[in-house]
């Protein structure tokens, strides 16, 4: 199944890709604040929240004040698929609650073979 720019993608991000690393980076939230992970340009990724929160993630800062920039959304307990676009290299997300929210980013294989080099 291919999505709407042609890359290979599974007919549902709850079902399961090769990944490059048997790694995920865990983001976590504290008291409402808002964090940055470096990605790579043009990769794609699932991103799923685990604990007391959704997230929100944008390619600019989407702490409070900043809504306007946020390009994707992950309630609780979902998972979702991140196509970074090319030219950017920083992630940008915050969560929606004032506890600790915590989820995983895992980078999507980009090619048929799993066992290949990226």
């Amino acid at each position: 199944m291919y999505d709407n720019s042609g890359a290979r993608t599974s007919p549902d991000v709850n079902v399961s890709q090769p990944v490059i690393t048997q790694t995920a980076q865990q983001l976590k939230v504290d008291n409402g604040d808002s964090g940055t992970v470096t990605v790579t340009a043009g990769s794609r990724y699932r991103f799923a929240s685990m604990i007391k929160g959704g997230f929100v993630f944008g390619l600019a800062s989407v702490a409070s004040g900043n809504e306007a920039n946020i390009r994707w959304c992950c309630p609780i307990y979902k998972v979702i698929e991140i196509q970074i676009p090319l030219s950017y290299t920083t992630l940008y997300y915050t969560s929606n609650t004032d506890n600790d929210a915590v989820g995983y980013l895992v980078k999507i294989k980009q090619n048929a073979d799993p066992d290949a080099a990226e």
